[in-house]
């Protein structure tokens, strides 16, 4: 498996070594350069490369990762950072170097969990919590679920910022959908009785107004009235502004006819 992607990768002091880790990009795999592992523990880089790509498991987990290091670019067979401890569990430590025996058991028992707190997404327990809690002591514990609970808050408040910020953007779109159904949706006309009481009405205005004038009215008393109402006919005239139609156009006829407006007022005061 390659991945030709330039990455530069972390180093991490471990008892005066330096072990070298990168994440692979767009996930959280973290991959270990198995040379410089090799190098630091003195063991044959050949032997162990063949080793891990010969074993149906390891194999699974390498990856040729080009790398940025001091040395310049170089394609390096790195092993996934899960399968380090499985790895380093495969090399027996009665068969090396006295030299590099305690070296190798100390990198067995640690460098996994060392490599780990190093790249540990945000909220996921340290190397220290994994371990059994009979080796912490209640200090030790308290403080490892305290940093827990404030990952864990952390997360929450982002979440529920998140959750704010599109609630709000639903409520916004739905005021604004609302308001353009409104705009386009059909209102509710008045019925074909109405519409004649409404021209009936009309007629009445424009032939009171032709009197005086001595012209054709009719189009001018329709025309005020769908500007008036801000309808195109006056049958679509919406049935809620009927009654108000037909006060307006009894208005009109009142200013027309004065002794009309006199009978009303005679008839409200009698």
């Amino acid at each position: 498996m390659n991945n030709t992607a330039l990455l530069e990768p972390q180093t991490i002091e471990f008892y005066g070594d330096q072990l070298l880790a990168v994440q692979e990009p767009g996930t959280r795999r973290v991959f270990v350069p198995i040379a410089r592992l090799c190098e630091n523990l003195g063991v044959d880089r050949a032997s162990q490369l063949q080793r891990v790509q010969e074993h149906e498991v390891l194999n699974s987990g390498l990856l040729t990762l080009r790398l940025q290091t001091a040395g310049g670019l170089q394609d390096a067979l790195c092993l996934r950072l899960d399968l380090v401890p499985y790895w380093l569990a495969q090399i027996n430590a009665r068969r090396v170097r006295q030299a590099v025996r305690e070296k190798l058991i100390l990198y067995q028992r640690e460098c996994a969990a060392v490599l780990w707190d190093a790249f540990r997404p945000s909220g996921q327990p340290s190397s220290v919590a994994l371990s059994t809690s009979g080796e912490l002591s209640p200090a030790a514990q308290a403080y490892e679920m305290a940093m827990a609970i404030a990952a864990i808050a952390r997360q929450q408040m982002s979440l529920e910022a998140q959750m704010t910020d599109i609630a709000t953007t639903m409520s916004n779109h739905a005021e604004r959908l609302a308001g353009l159904e409104m705009r386009l949706a059909p209102k509710h006309a008045i019925s074909e009785t109405q519409a004649a009481e409404l021209a009936q009405a009309i007629k009445v205005v424009a032939r009171s107004l032709g009197e005086q004038t001595g012209r054709n009215e009719y189009g001018g008393v329709y025309g005020q009235l769908y500007r008036e109402f801000n309808v195109v006919s006056y049958k679509s005239l919406p049935v809620e502004q009927f009654d108000r139609a037909m006060e307006w156009l009894r208005n009109w006829y009142r200013t027309i006819r004065p002794a009309a407006r006199d009978a009303d007022n005679t008839s409200t005061t009698g």
